[in-house]
């Protein structure tokens, strides 16, 4: 059973009785949710809806009375069925883009209202941050709250990301590093920072790895008492030095915060793969995140982010499976606490290096996040989180299995269409326009975010390459999910930092599952539309995947890194 869900801490029932704390500028949490943002997505996908049913009973209008007789009338409904079912999958694609959409369209216009209302946290001076924490304690002359840097690590350390990390403006801080590494040759580099730092860092290693990076955290804190905050680091954070302080504001504002969520950039990449993808982090957090924090369910990434001692007891610890990060939150939300999102706070992580390493990344969410489906679904719908969380919960988490499958069905059901002798070229203009809008739709915030750059052949770019790499990782997704319903555990796979040239051959396999993919799909498509048209842009993309594999190879100047990272 999921945990969080056992609120038998007394002050777990009084956070439950104060809903927000009251700010002393206005009386008023400015960090209340609304539902305003769903009730207007969902009002815009049922007219999406209206239109997709309304082409389709046009279409089987014409089949029933102008195209199929008597004698043909079986092969008539099996063609209403597959369209039924194609729009049926549609329908449940486009509420997930019509969510990017609206997410996008309405920060654009509501950006300084929304920025504005975290005022109240960041103007909080460190002597009035320092004053309320300390009478949260009852430590009203003593010491300013015991933070510990948490540095998880396994055969990835990155001695300048962990320095980094501990330039800090805040004293009373502690750095622990924890190793889960089976490589010697990492482990002689842990020993050697930790002997340089010995006076500033600890170093802990458990003789088993039970239960990922989740097990190795649980390990450490179970049962400790000498901090009240912990910091989570991933082998290549990089939290500004002003992060503990900024981050500390937040639990002055609101008794009831658990955990705080920094936002995120991508360290600017030694590669042409690196630099474009990268580009992603920022928009994601520019945007998305920020209006989940007012109209939808705050979303943990497993890093750069504080947790309170309180909060962390009353969840019983990391829940011990592979996306034990989305699975917190929802045990963080039943145990009575929140979570914020910080924006003010900006940290730096690597992309994966190039798309092999960025494909394991994937496969490890994809398991990561059915195995939450299918043990967290329960805790989801039965928890105190309000309609609309919920519904961005399972459309944020949900939607990374499921889209690609229901894109496979849809490419199936194409292909059966043609078999049957119906040409999917009819679907009328509004429908085709609204299926390409929404497959652009996740990268809406990305221009928003980097539109004014003067650079627009780099954001064209980034969008060429995205819509290939993700649309060629579907296959590896399929075969993901299909193993994982028969049964297969979720494994906590570590992305590769290490960046090395890629041949073609090395490409060539990378992309083999890619490749026979789409010849396979083109090839029955050809067969039964002679044309590519009804699936060209999948087959074309996995196609490409061998470029953008060796994308990786191209140089650009790495980014020097500061003590300060700048927003």
């Amino acid at each position: 059973m999921p945990r969080g869900t056992d609120c038998g801490v007394e002050k777990m029932k009084e956070n439950k009785k104060k809903t927000y704390r009251r700010t002393k500028e206005n009386g008023t949490n400015t960090m209340e949710k609304s539902p305003s943002v769903y009730v207007a997505i969902l009002c815009v996908w049922a007219l999406c809806v209206v239109v997709l049913l309304t082409g389709c009973a046009k279409i089987v209008y014409q089949l029933f009375t102008e195209e199929f007789t008597t004698e043909t009338v079986g092969i008539a409904v099996a063609v209403v069925t597959l369209l039924l079912l194609n729009a049926a999958m549609l329908s449940y694609m486009w509420l997930g883009s019509v969510k990017d959409f609206m997410f996008s369209l309405l920060f654009l216009f509501g950006k300084k209202r929304l920025l504005k209302r975290y005022d109240p946290i960041i103007r909080q001076t460190k002597e009035d941050t320092m004053s309320a924490l300390k009478a949260k304690f009852g430590n009203q002359n003593g010491a300013a709250p015991r933070v510990l840097l948490l540095y998880c690590t396994c055969n990835d350390f990155n001695a300048e990301a962990l320095t980094a990390c501990m330039q800090q403006d805040y004293e009373n801080f502690h750095t622990v590093i924890l190793d889960d590494s089976t490589e010697d040759g990492y482990k002689q580099k842990i020993d050697e920072f930790a002997a340089v730092h010995q006076d500033a860092v600890t170093l802990v290693r458990r003789e088993n790895r039970v239960g990922f990076k989740a097990g190795n955290l649980n390990n450490y804190l179970t049962n400790r008492t000498d901090y009240d905050y912990f910091v989570v680091l991933d082998s290549d954070e990089r939290i500004p030095s002003d992060y503990i302080s900024e981050a500390l504001k937040y639990y002055a504002y609101d008794e009831n915060v658990g955990v705080v969520q920094a936002a995120h950039k991508a360290t600017k990449g030694g590669n042409l793969f690196q630099n474009l993808m990268g580009l992603s982090v920022k928009s994601n957090g520019k945007i998305c995140q920020v209006m989940k924090n007012f109209y939808g369910s705050n979303a943990l990434i497993g890093h750069g982010m504080m947790i309170s001692r309180e909060c962390f007891e009353a969840t019983h610890g990391f829940p011990q499976v592979v996306a034990e990060d989305i699975s917190f939150a929802v045990d963080v939300k039943n145990s009575g606490f929140r979570v914020l999102y910080a924006p003010n706070i900006v940290c730096e992580e690597e992309f994966p290096v190039n798309y092999l390493c960025l494909k394991k990344r994937q496969a490890k969410w994809v398991q990561g996040n059915v195995e939450f489906m299918k043990k967290y679904n329960r805790s989801i719908t039965d928890s105190k989180m309000t309609w609309y969380e919920k519904m961005d919960v399972k459309l944020s988490h949900y939607n990374l299995p499921i889209i690609p499958m229901m894109s496979f069905f849809i490419i199936v059901c194409t292909i059966a269409l043609g078999f049957l002798g119906y040409d999917v070229s009819r679907y009328s203009l509004m429908i085709v326009g609204l299926m390409l809008l929404f497959l652009i739709s996740p990268l809406i915030p990305d221009f928003f975010v980097h539109g004014r750059s003067k650079n627009l052949l780099k954001l064209l770019g980034y969008a060429f390459l995205n819509f290939v790499v993700y649309a060629s990782l579907v296959p590896m997704m399929i075969g993901t999910v299909s193993l994982a319903l028969f049964g297969k555990k979720a494994k906590f796979i570590v992305t590769p930092k290490e960046e090395k040239r890629i041949s073609v051959r090395e490409a060539l396999r990378g992309s083999l599952d890619s490749i026979l993919f789409a010849a396979i799909v083109g090839i029955l498509t050809y067969g039964t539309y002679f044309s590519l048209a009804p699936t060209v842009l999948m087959v074309v993309c996995c196609t490409l995947t061998p470029i953008a594999i060796l994308v990786a190879n191209l140089p650009v100047p790495k980014q020097k890194q500061s003590g300060k990272l700048a927003a």
